[in-house]
């Protein structure tokens, strides 16, 4: 179903979140296009009936072209606390034409909302640099975890980075590093925490080779890393996890298996925990799930965000395609367990 098609206006990068009150939150990028030249800015809508219709467009943050210079509002991500409290995050970095960052390194902004989306409070800056970070994950001790990914001259190898705060956002600790391998370019994490305590953390691998989502493990809420680790997500990008009520592990993904194709298919996987917790792929186990495909000839489609609905059971899913609409569009979906074959 459509969540938001814009004529003229490129809609892209979404992620969504339940309140307390089962209201629903979606927050995207609106921009001239993939990559923006022109304009970037960030929308939350708001659906009171499970993702079925939705409110209109209101402004986070905007930023447009001053000269030939852009401030960019790049991804933005939102979660909920366990106060109930909302928590969007969103990277910002200057790209003057030409050049791959600008003199400054990207930046990642928080904002809060105590009422369900309704207003947020921010934008605040965090030392977090870099691009495209996960949702913020608030971990079952209290504490906050925020990553995002950076390449450093002169190779421009991609590293996956994240810090930590113990006083709900006031001061942080990193960077930390989770991921950073020679032969490979490991971005987009996303992170689970395992009733046990240890972290998961999801990854794509950016080189355009075809390799399959990565994965890493902590055991110290995430000072020290093990792996990466190969999954069964082959040609998996931005990949968005979590645990779901059953115990089991969902992560929706785009699907790019070399260069030379376009990102026209939309997959989600699900799998028993033992499986996420498992490092050799030949132990692994997971059903996976196609949500779309892009029809329209320059396809660009794949990255997710989704929620559990009050139900319990239920979960809606949201994404950005061009298929049918003039630029991009957000589109959403309802999906259930019982839609895949657990092994």
């Amino acid at each position: 179903m459509t969540t938001s098609n814009e004529p003229g206006v490129y809609e892209c990068f979404p992620d969504v979140v339940s309140s307390h009150g089962g209201r629903i939150i979606v927050v995207y990028r609106e921009s001239d296009g993939h990559v923006a030249a022109d304009f970037t800015h960030i929308v939350w809508r708001v659906s009171e009936d499970f993702g079925h219709t939705w409110s209109g467009a209101r402004y986070v943050a905007q930023s447009r072209r001053r000269g030939r210079f852009l401030e960019k509002w790049n991804c933005p991500r939102v979660s909920r606390l366990r106060d109930g409290r909302l928590a969007l995050v969103c990277d910002l970095y200057p790209q003057p034409p030409g050049e791959r960052f600008g003199r400054q390194p990207p930046v990642v902004y928080l904002w809060l909302s105590s009422d369900g989306g309704e207003s947020w409070q921010g934008p605040r800056p965090t030392p977090v640099q870099g691009i495209v970070p996960d949702k913020l994950v608030e971990l079952s001790d209290g504490s906050w975890l925020l990553t995002a990914h950076r390449g450093f001259p002169p190779e421009w190898r991609l590293i996956q980075r994240l810090w930590c705060s113990t006083d709900s956002g006031q001061t942080w600790h990193g960077p930390f590093t989770a991921a950073s391998q020679e032969d490979l370019n490991l971005c987009e994490a996303s992170v689970i925490e395992a009733p046990s305590g240890t972290l998961v953390a999801y990854m794509r691998e950016n080189s355009g080779r075809g390799w399959p989502i990565f994965k890493a493990f902590s055991y110290n809420h995430g000072e020290t890393w093990n792996g990466v680790y190969p999954t069964l997500m082959h040609g998996g990008h931005r990949p968005t996890a979590g645990l779901l009520p059953s115990g089991n592990v969902l992560i929706t993904y785009r699907y790019y298996p070399r260069p030379g194709t376009r990102n026209v298919n939309t997959f989600a996987c699900l799998q028993p925990l033992d499986s996420a917790l498992e490092p050799d792929r030949a132990r692994q186990s997971a059903s996976i799930l196609p949500l779309d495909h892009d029809r329209w000839p320059n396809a660009d489609s794949g990255y997710t965000g989704w929620t559990i609905l009050p139900d319990g059971n239920t979960i809606f899913v949201v994404n950005y395609i061009v298929d049918d609409a003039p630029a991009a569009q957000i589109r959403g979906y309802w999906i259930t367990e019982d839609m895949f074959c657990i092994p």
